[in-house]
């Protein structure tokens, strides 16, 4: 029977946590992904901060499924690396505050050369976080979807899949033309995260994400099955292509995934 859980990021709700929280447990979501940025980035948020947003959540009967992490130039880039290290160091601390056990990595696209200048820094990033987020119980889970799982496993191999996994992203893999199912099989037990929007089968585009939740060629049904038979217990956190609040296509989208999930536990 599937274990998967329903969640919503935060940030495609509300722009304020609270009316977030609010509009997440209207939603009936079991979870939220929360974004370190605006009011709530790591080095700004006290600790009082940190207590009144897990109470919040606890409060709506939500958990805290994931912090995300962003970043403008990923883990490949290696000019300004030492303060990209220190804000998701930050993030980790922040995950541990507030009870979230996955912190979300955008890294940018992984070289399939690991000698390269982008792969010795993507390499040098992880070595540096690993143990970071080892001791304090978090998992780094980095967004799929611009290379292939084969070539992204090939990069965590090193660490324990309870430490580096991957944030499944089908949709973005859809529209960088890979085959979702096909690399699903390749991360088997490195999936920490699941994003859950759809896309179209044609080239990286705005308008080839901006797709309604069951209304595109993303399998979730088949996904969300191997995602059960893999072992996977985590959220599928429903989001937007869009970096503003989507309230209206977050409450369209969430009744398909729970059908989905509903489905699952009857099987």
């Amino acid at each position: 029977m599937s274990r998967l859980k329903s969640a919503v990021r935060l940030l495609s709700l509300a722009t304020e946590p609270r009316e977030g929280f609010l509009r997440a447990a209207r939603l009936g979501a079991q979870g939220v992904e929360i974004d370190a940025s605006n009011g709530l980035k790591p080095r700004e948020l006290s600790s009082t901060g940190r207590r009144e947003l897990r109470t919040v959540a606890a409060g709506y009967q939500l958990k805290i499924a994931a912090v995300r992490a962003p970043l403008k130039r990923g883990l490949v880039c290696p000019e300004g690396m030492e303060a990209r290290l220190e804000f998701l160091e930050a993030a980790i601390g922040l995950a541990v505050d507030i009870g979230a056990k996955v912190v979300v990595i955008e890294a940018g696209q992984v070289p399939d050369k690991p000698e390269s200048s982008g792969g010795r820094a993507l390499s040098a990033s992880l070595a540096h976080l690993a143990p970071v987020a080892e001791k304090c119980g978090v998992a780094i889970a980095l967004v799929t979807g611009l290379e292939s799982a084969e070539v992204l496993v090939a990069a965590l191999a090193s660490y324990p899949a309870e430490v580096m996994g991957a944030a499944l992203d089908p949709a973005n893999w859809m529209v960088h033309g890979f085959d979702p199912c096909q690399e699903l099989e390749h991360l088997a037990g490195r999936v920490r995260h699941v994003h859950a929007r759809d896309a179209r089968r044609s080239s990286p585009s705005r308008a080839a994400l901006d797709i309604p939740l069951g209304e595109g060629d993303v399998p979730w049904p088949v996904l969300l099955a191997h995602l059960s038979v893999f072992g996977y217990e985590g959220y599928i956190t429903i989001e937007d292509a869009s970096s503003e609040p989507q309230a209206e296509a977050m409450a369209a989208a969430m009744p398909v995934l729970r059908n989905w999930l509903a489905a699952g536990r009857g099987m």
